[in-house]
């Protein structure tokens, strides 16, 4: 039965997102000021919001299961805060030229593309890293 739901539930947004996606695209007349934009970005918005809130309740519940899980648990949530930690305090937040914007949100764009850096490189890495330990294995 819950496999069903889950079915259909998944059903119903790709249908959903198809139609936003269409609708904006075929009725979008090029302008920021399009009621469209404003509508499919809070589509993205709502399903962004609710993959982050399945994921951290899933994560939860399967590591809740055991202590070895918390552990593991909370040695990711060290892992990451402290890489957030290190790349904000890496962060210039140097201003950037003919626009106008004040040091925390120059700081802030600049951690997140730290961040997005450096979790690039880390699936990069794990991705050849996974190739040459399957080679070497087999």
């Amino acid at each position: 039965m819950k496999q069903k739901l889950f079915k259909l539930i998944e059903i119903v947004l790709l249908v959903l997102s198809l139609v936003a996606f269409v609708v904006y695209f075929v009725g979008n007349n090029g302008t920021a000021e399009d009621g469209l934009l404003n509508m499919y970005l809070f589509w993205v918005y709502a399903l962004l919001a609710i993959s982050i809130v399945l994921v951290v309740l899933f994560t939860l519940a399967k590591a809740l299961k055991s202590k070895k899980g918390v552990i593991g648990l909370i040695a990711i949530i060290v892992g990451i805060v402290v890489v957030l930690g290190a790349a904000y305090l890496l962060a210039p937040g140097s201003p950037v030229a003919n626009k106008v914007y004040d040091a925390g949100t120059l700081k802030f764009a600049d951690t997140a593309l730290y961040v997005t850096y450096l979790f690039l490189a880390g699936s990069i890495v794990a991705l050849v890293w996974g190739a040459i330990r399957n080679a070497i294995k087999k």
